[in-house]
Parts: structure tokens; sequence; C-alpha cells
């Protein structure tokens, strides 16, 4: 047994059975999704990378539990949006990267509000 907390989301690849479901909720959204799973290492990760027409985000998980969250800005560059977290399950992940997801999805409803 591993004592990574997500070896079963990363190396089992676990989180592919939430593809579908993911993909369509976030085209509804207007994010273009993308899943990566990084080259094998000694802390295996993933990337779930996002854009809008106004953002980039980026969720990185380690299955060590650590994972970072970051979104730029693409007419500027500026990170606007950054967290630091180490899960010790699957339910703190899946509870909270999509706070990265609600930041961008309420950015471009903010700037469809203002046009």
């Amino acid at each position: 047994m591993s004592l990574n907390p997500l070896t079963q989301l990363i190396s089992e690849r676990g989180f592919d059975r939430f593809q579908s479901g993911l993909r369509s909720r976030f085209a509804a959204y207007h994010l273009k999704y993308t899943l990566t799973y990084c080259k094998p290492s000694d802390n295996p990760a993933m990337c779930l990378d996002f854009e809008s027409l106004l953002h980039l985000g980026r969720v990185t998980v380690w299955e060590s539990g650590a994972c970072e969250m970051d979104i730029l800005e693409i007419s500027t560059g500026n990170n606007v949006f950054y967290e630091s977290h180490h899960f010790n399950n699957e339910k703190q992940f899946h509870q909270t990267y999509l706070r990265l997801v609600i930041f961008m999805r309420d950015m471009l409803r903010l700037k469809s509000d203002n046009i």
C-alpha cells in the first residue's frame, strides 16, 4: 500500500472515470479543458489545464497530496490566482480544485455582464 494519499487518483488513473461529466460541465462554463498525466517519477502528477477567453488556469496535483493552482490573465500575463495545498485524501482534492474553475467561470460572467 502506498503512503501517497492520491495514488489511486493519479497512478491508477482514477480521475479518468470523471472525464465525460467534467468535460460537459466545463464546456457549459465556456472553458476548454485538458487532463494530462505527467511522466512517471517518484512522485507522479497530473495536470488539469483550463482555458477561457480571459484566462489560462492549471491545477497540478501530485500523489503525495501536494497541489498548486494558478491562473494567468491572457491579456497581461499576470498571475491573478494562486493557491498551494496539501491533501490527505481524494475528497479534499475534489472539494478544492473546483475553486479555480469557479474563479474562471465567474470572471467570464463578470466580463459578459459589463459588456
